[in-house]
């Protein structure tokens, strides 16, 4: 009865999106692979110009992982070469599951199998580390090329549209494989890697406050978990695997060295976690325009845009691990000088609340020691003009920066800040409003800065 209640009715909308996938996946049916595959490639390409949104967190991304080695235009044709890789992936994914062995062993290379093999012989099961990337729906598939791998199941969160999620489900168990949902709980796979299955796992998402912060191409981020976790309670060998697209139609995927864990590692998750974040990176960096970066892996978020998610690892001496690629901060503080103490204050509470800050003051004066960087903007500046050079400010740098705040009473700057294309921007002054600015402050009955930051969450310094 309690789990009827909770079952929820398919809405209209659920039957028109079926209907319309379903209807896709018989024409795509008809097609050859790779008119498909290259059909998904333009489509990609559409996407690339009609979603600003996702093109500006890829290029974010892109900028926090390979700002310091590649240029802005170069980075700029990575990310239109990931849209189109996504399509003809997404596109391939929806006939891969009907492939028989032999037509799947002639779009798929397979490298590194010594790896998997050593790992399966331990006979403790094998958790796959996967990542959002190629094609990734091949891989519990492979039992039909390598009879090893199986049993073969796989971590899955379910399709909101429960129509879809029903017949997706069916798909890719169609060989066998078991999926694993929430719903599940922890016990169903610690078992089935128990009974020397072999498990896939794609962990590489932002985990948000349940996770671990880590550095996750040097500048933290939030991981879950959960792989540690699984190799705590199993002691199954945790496997990176890349998922590459060889050309249209053509896939490698690559088995990787188990990662190396100590005796006295396996009681620390926070390591096994970074471990596991480096091992994303290595797998990743084998082929970018296949990873999904449209994930916001460096998630800034609109409520509380200023605090860092997920559990952070102390040292023994009580600092906190700071990661090489920061968290910049930068703060419009107009024509304040230096005998504004609340201005000062602030800006030192900022400068030590988290240990990752970068702090970028733009204004007409130096007021703070605490300053990593100062962006003069003379007075008479024009707002357009300011936006302009906060921008090249911003581009200069080889990853961008990642909030903004106002700190004049009137909001004199804000909009200069949305229009220098920063992704988050708050104001002091609750009226300002512009295009880019995601979040609006009520006005405050005592409007101060020290308000201002606590309806950012940022925690009092001690």
């Amino acid at each position: 009865m309690g789990k009827e209640s909770k079952t929820k009715h398919a809405k209209f909308s659920d039957y028109v999106a079926y209907g319309m996938y379903r209807i896709l996946e018989s024409l795509l049916g008809l097609l050859p692979l790779g008119f498909v595959c290259a059909l998904g490639s333009q489509f990609g390409r559409m996407a690339y110009h009609l979603m600003p949104k996702r093109r500006n967190i890829v290029l974010r991304n892109l900028r926090i992982a390979y700002g310091d080695k590649m240029s802005l235009e170069a980075l700029d044709a990575l990310a239109l070469k990931t849209f189109r890789t996504s399509g003809h992936n997404f596109m391939a994914s929806m006939l891969i599951a009907k492939f028989d062995p032999k037509k799947l062993a002639q779009c798929v290379e397979i490298e590194g199998l010594d790896h998997f093999l050593d790992a399966h012989s331990q006979d403790k099961g094998v958790i796959l580390l996967s990542a959002h990337m190629g094609n990734w729906e091949l891989s519990i598939h492979l039992p039909l090329l390598i009879p090893e791998m199986a049993p073969v199941a796989s971590l899955y969160r379910p399709l909101n549209n429960q129509l879809l999620d029903k017949h997706v489900r069916r798909l890719r168990q169609s060989h066998g494989a078991r999926l694993f949902s929430r719903q599940d709980g922890f016990s169903m796979p610690i078992i089935h890697l128990k009974e020397k299955g072999t498990l896939g796992v794609i962990a590489d998402q932002h985990a948000g406050k349940h996770g671990l912060a880590v550095a996750f191409f040097g500048k933290y981020t939030s991981m879950t978990s959960l792989p540690a976790l699984l190799h705590r309670k199993t002691k199954a060998p945790i496997l990176p695997v890349s998922m590459c697209t060889v050309s249209t139609g053509k896939w490698k995927m690559v088995f990787h060295p188990a990662i190396q864990i100590s005796e006295e590692g396996v009681r620390d998750t926070y390591r096994m976690t970074s471990q596991c974040a480096s091992a994303y990176e290595q797998i990743m960096n084998t082929s970018p325009a296949d990873v999904l970066w449209m994930h916001n892996y460096w998630r800034v978020r609109k409520r509380s845009p200023l605090k860092m998610e997920g559990i952070q690892k102390k040292q023994k001496n009580n600092s906190a691990l700071v990661p090489p690629k920061p968290f910049r901060l930068l703060v419009f503080t107009g024509s304040a000088t230096s005998d504004n103490r609340e201005m000062l204050e602030q800006l030192h509470r900022l400068k030590y609340f988290r240990p990752d800050v970068f702090l970028v003051i733009a204004g007409q004066h130096a007021i703070s020691p605490d300053a990593d960087k100062f962006i003069e903007i003379s007075e008479g500046t024009m707002p357009d003009e300011m936006a302009e050079i906060i921008r090249q400010y911003d581009l200069s740098q080889p990853a961008p920066v990642d909030c903004a705040l106002d700190f004049t009473p009137d909001a004199s700057g804000a909009a200069s800040l949305s229009d220098a294309g920063l992704i988050r921007v708050f104001a002091l002054d609750g009226e300002h409003k512009s295009s880019y600015t995601k979040r609006y402050f009520e006005p405050l009955e005592t409007p101060s800065l020290g308000d201002f930051l606590d309806s950012l969450c940022i925690n009092p310094t001690p």
